[in-house]
């Protein structure tokens, strides 16, 4: 009676367990899917405000391409006034030698008295005229190339003036277009950034969430199994109480169901427990951690012995392994059943062991 209170004690603690990380679960997979309801606001937004920054990033599009516009029109100015005033130089250059070179003509033929002169030695008066005439016409000629080169001169001014005026505003243009292109970058990062951002932690928070799903959902099955235990271990209690109020005590237990022993006396869920509940209680009580084992090592690789994996050999814990053997393969590996390995306590499982390497064997 003492041995099925204990019993009975672990399946009670086992309950509380197993409910524990039920709401562990889903309180964890509730937080989760808070979590990705706020990055879904936060996608949700940023795609809201897509249409406010696309404005955005047309209007300053547009102001890049108004300001490059208008920045080679000036450079065009520029190099047509550069052209002009080239012209300008050579032709003032070329006025001024002419001018000197009359003015030297000038000095070296005596000036008024050389036109005296001329006027004098006409052979006629049609001849003086004549002569008067070409003078006159030299000196008007002369004029109006003074006067055109002042005019050039100033000309020239004014070009070098305005060129030097569309460079400061060419320089001045180029610092607005370089920060406006700036600015259009920032606003195109800033939004693909929020995008990013929000879609990757949500993608995060959906692997936690499938991760908490799994694990809800291996409590599950390990809480069934617990409850199909139990009420296998509540019903032989009953049957064994009316056999004795019946006078049968000593007895034997009414039969258990196929590949079940209700006297397992191991821990429930544990690869120790599953190891006696696969060979239907038909084993000797081993006593220790399932590592411990490897003392009643009396076998070799065989169907139906108990393997024994040491701590860290073929995916054991610290506290070692144990399954039995259901198959052996000729190239040396080797299939097991077990429990306590691949989802969770109470859970049975099947796998093939490639090597028999740091294994031992019990015949039970």
């Amino acid at each position: 009676m003492m041995k099925k209170k204990q019993i009975l004690a672990s399946l009670m603690l086992s309950t509380v367990l197993l409910s524990s990380a039920g709401l562990a679960t889903t309180s964890v997979v509730a937080d989760t899917n808070s979590d990705i309801a706020k990055q879904d606001q936060t996608i949700q937004s940023a795609q809201s405000g897509a249409a406010a920054a696309k404005a955005q990033q047309d209007s300053l599009q547009s102001q890049v391409d108004a300001a490059q516009k208008t920045l080679d029109a000036l450079t065009a100015q520029q190099q047509a006034n550069s052209a002009k005033i080239k012209t300008l130089t050579a032709d003032i250059k070329e006025r001024k030698d002419s001018l000197a070179a009359q003015a030297r003509s000038a000095q070296t033929d005596g000036g008024v008295t050389s036109y005296i002169n001329t006027i004098l030695n006409a052979k006629s008066l049609t001849d003086a005229v004549q002569k008067i005439t070409a003078m006159s016409e030299v000196v008007s000629a002369n004029n109006d190339m003074v006067a055109q080169q002042e005019q050039d001169e100033k000309t020239f001014e004014k070009k070098m003036a305005d060129n030097q005026a569309k460079y400061a505003q060419a320089t001045a243009l180029q610092v607005q277009l370089t920060q406006q292109q700036a600015q259009l970058k920032v606003a195109q990062l800033n939004y693909q950034a929020t995008i990013t951002t929000a879609t990757s932690e949500k993608n995060s928070l959906l692997a936690q969430k499938a991760a908490a799903e799994k694990a809800a959902q291996a409590a599950a099955a390990q809480k069934a199994a617990y409850e199909a235990h139990v009420s296998a271990a509540n019903a032989s209690t009953n049957a064994q109480t009316n056999a004795n109020s019946n006078g049968g005590g000593g007895g034997t237990t009414p039969a258990a169901t196929p590949g079940y022993s209700s006297g397992n006396p191991y821990p429930w869920g544990q690869c120790t427990w599953g190891v006696w509940q696969i060979l239907g209680g038909k084993m000797p009580t081993y006593s220790g951690n399932a590592g411990n084992w490897v003392a009643y090592a009396n076998s070799g690789l065989a169907v139906g012995t108990i393997a024994v994996f040491p701590p860290g050999v073929d995916g054991a814990g610290g506290v070692g392994h144990v399954a039995v053997v259901t198959a052996v393969a000729s190239n040396g590996s080797f299939t097991i059943e077990e429990t306590n390995y691949a989802g969770g306590l109470g859970v049975f499982h099947t796998r093939t062991i490639p090597s028999a390497a740091g294994v031992s064997f019990i015949r039970p």
